[in-house]
């Protein structure tokens, strides 16, 4: 079921566009790898979070995207998202 959760989640309720910046919490689990993907297809900046030094090299290396951080190291969400916008 995460493709559903992720198309209805993003599509449905998000509607972001081209151009904008989605930011994914967990973006690593199955849901957020997928919201991440439709993100990059529809043109947006995408940064995401992740609980792990690794996870957060997968999102940039591996899974396309923009930006990511280790929401744990971080001492304030609201300034890292404004640090990682392009």
């Amino acid at each position: 079921m995460p493709g559903l959760t992720a198309y209805v989640g993003f599509h449905e309720i998000c509607s972001p566009k081209k151009g904008e910046t989605v930011y994914v919490s967990a973006a690593s689990g199955a849901v957020g790898q997928l919201v991440g993907q439709f993100a990059k297809l529809m043109g947006c900046y995408v940064v995401g979070s992740a609980g792990t030094k690794e996870k957060v090299e997968l999102l940039k290396n591996k899974f396309g995207f923009d930006d990511a951080f280790n929401y744990k190291e971080e001492q304030d969400l609201t300034a890292a998202l404004k640090r990682l916008e392009y």
